[in-house]
């Protein structure tokens, strides 16, 4: 906790969130960092549609000028993915050809009764995760963008409503969901960044 309750003053990890870009923040923060011999590197992140990799192509080429090594990318919102009674289902109205939005139609909410169908005819699928691509990747999306800079792409993390909870009320993500989609991915990005930069008491 950088605001001051670390424990006796000790400070691990300091890590900036920066906006998308290159902006004037940007330049400063990495002057001032520099100047105290405290960049370890960056971790970029990027979604998976080109309108967001653009950005982040600019980004990697800025640390590439600034010098500040890029520990790996990482994808977010990659997919949507959670357990399928999670979900809610709705029904077209009827006659409509399948216009409904067209047509003014509004869609009826059915999640009760299709969740009951599933309970008594294939309820091995009330365990089951379901996902969805909510931004399709562009041109090969990140992994291709992370080998065109031999970079890493530390993980893919998944859209995950239990993730943005968490940061909505301050609680401890894989504590709070460890079966949650985005667990295993938030895991492995805190993993490779102990791996890239660990602490000091382990070095010595």
């Amino acid at each position: 906790d950088w605001a001051g309750a670390a424990e006796e003053g000790v400070l691990d990890y300091l890590i900036i969130d920066t906006p998308p870009g290159t902006s004037d923040e940007h330049i400063s923060t990495v002057q001032y960092l520099q100047a105290a011999s405290s960049v370890s590197g960056a971790i970029v992140v990027t979604t998976p549609e080109e309108a967001s990799m653009a950005d982040v192509r600019k980004e990697l080429n800025f640390c590439k000028k600034t010098k500040v090594p890029v520990l790996g990318l990482v994808e977010n919102m990659a997919s949507f993915k959670d357990l399928l009674p999670n979900l809610q289902f709705f029904r077209k109205p009827p006659n409509d050809g399948g216009n409904s939005v067209e047509n003014g139609g509004e869609e009826e909410e059915c999640t009760a009764e299709i969740l009951k169908k599933i309970q008594t005819h294939l309820p091995e699928l009330l365990q089951c995760t379901v996902g969805a691509n909510v931004f399709p990747p562009s041109g090969g999306g990140p992994t291709a963008m992370a080998q065109q800079y031999n970079i890493p792409l530390l993980a893919s993390l998944p859209l995950d409503p239990n993730l943005l909870k968490s940061c909505d009320e301050g609680l401890c993500f894989v504590d709070e969901f460890p079966n949650s989609s985005g667990v295993y991915a938030m895991n492995v990005i805190a993993d490779k960044l102990l791996e890239f930069c660990p602490p000091d008491d382990e070095e010595e």
